[in-house]
């Protein structure tokens, strides 16, 4: 799509621009429900982009197909431990550092009105530098890259869509397959030389857990061209720890790394602030983490719970067929909770978090 420059596309009439609003607005709600969630450092929330849930919007289209790719990048290196920010960790030079990026392929099909049908490929790459992991003098950095956890779900929304565009509810139902990589391993840095290890439990492509997604998706409209939304999801990993060694001491708590529950929760409002270029804002509340103790299985193995709150802004522009959403959530709230090994031990680990993450993403229906 391109737009020009001396382009200006003629003002609709009333008539014309009331349905359009509509029409923009549930379009611009679609697109920026779709953005992802992912950790904003070591606490290891794999992204869960693209979700079924997130297509619900096309019961509303003539379109049967919906194609997305995602973009997602962010940099943590602010240390927490609970909601305490461990600020001599940067002046000391010792703060572990994550630079993630992924890119995020969804392809969705509405299978009737009500019901529609998803799946969503990620892959991922990732840099962590730190001294800890090596000789604790000099800073080296470890990498790691490859197929995330494939996603295949469905989402239905529990009301006609003809007979109250006003507001709906979409709940979702999926499934998180363990396709990713959760032993990938990189050189460490030793003071003895160096050695082929295992990297980071953040920076690892996969979690090794086949696990559900429980989704649910509301709008309200509150006038033509403004609209309230909700989205959620929680993904259960029954599975309790995934086989990657962190040590040599097997009888220890967090010999292996876990496979934690995750979650996610957003609230706000879009509006459509310019209907000649179909160009929608927004701002919300974001609430994501990894609980200390999952819902079904145990909870032992190495992990860092923790939850992270954030202000959304984001904007939108939609055609008929093609919309391009921006988020930036930038955190404002930060807590590295107390994981179950450090219940049994009476410790309280750290983790490092980011000051923001941003998203973008392109679909087209067709």
């Amino acid at each position: 799509m391109k737009i020009h420059a001396n382009y200006r596309s003629p003002r609709p009439s009333p008539a014309v621009l009331k349905p359009l609003a509509r029409a923009f607005a549930l379009a611009a709600f679609t697109v920026l429900t779709a953005t992802q969630a992912h950790a904003q450092g070591c606490v290891a929330i794999k992204q869960m982009g693209g979700d079924a849930c997130s297509l619900g919007g096309l019961a509303q289209a003539a379109e049967k197909w919906e194609a997305t790719v995602s973009y997602e990048y962010f940099r943590s290196h602010r240390h927490f431990v609970g909601t305490d920010e461990q600020e001599q960790r940067y002046t000391a030079g010792s703060e572990v550092v994550n630079i993630v990026q992924q890119l995020d392929f969804n392809l969705g099909y509405k299978y009737s009105e009500r019901l529609s049908l998803a799946v969503d490929v990620p892959y991922f790459h990732a840099t962590r530098s730190s001294l800890y992991e090596h000789d604790r003098v000099h800073r080296f950095t470890m990498r790691s890259q490859g197929l995330g956890d494939v996603r295949a779900g469905a989402s239905y929304w529990v009301i006609d869509p003809h007979t109250n565009p006003q507001g709906n509810v979409s709940v979702g139902l999926g499934l998180k397959l363990p396709t990713g990589d959760t032993n990938v391993k990189d050189i460490a840095h030793k003071t003895t030389g160096p050695v082929l290890q295992s990297v980071d439990q953040s920076i690892q492509p996969g979690d090794g857990g086949l696990g559900v997604t429980f989704s649910l998706q509301s709008f309200r409209r509150l006038a033509p061209a403004t609209t309230l939304y909700a989205t959620g999801f929680y993904l259960i990993n029954p599975k309790e720890t995934n086989g990657t060694r962190r040590g040599t001491n097997l009888a220890s708590i967090t010999a292996y790394d876990s496979v934690p529950d995750q979650y996610q929760v957003r609230l706000g409002i879009s509006h459509l602030l310019i209907p000649q270029h179909h160009l929608t804002v927004s701002l919300g509340g974001r609430l994501e983490g990894v609980p200390a103790l999952d819902l079904i299985g145990g909870s032992r193995g190495f992990r860092r719970p923790g939850v992270v709150g954030s202000v959304e802004p984001g904007v939108s522009i939609a055609t008929a067929k093609n919309s391009f959403s921006l988020s930036i959530p930038v955190a404002i709230y930060r807590n590295r909770t107390r994981s179950y090994a450090d219940m049994q031990n009476g410790g309280h680990g750290d983790a490092a978090f980011a000051d923001f993450l941003v998203s973008l993403s392109y679909a087209h229906r067709w």
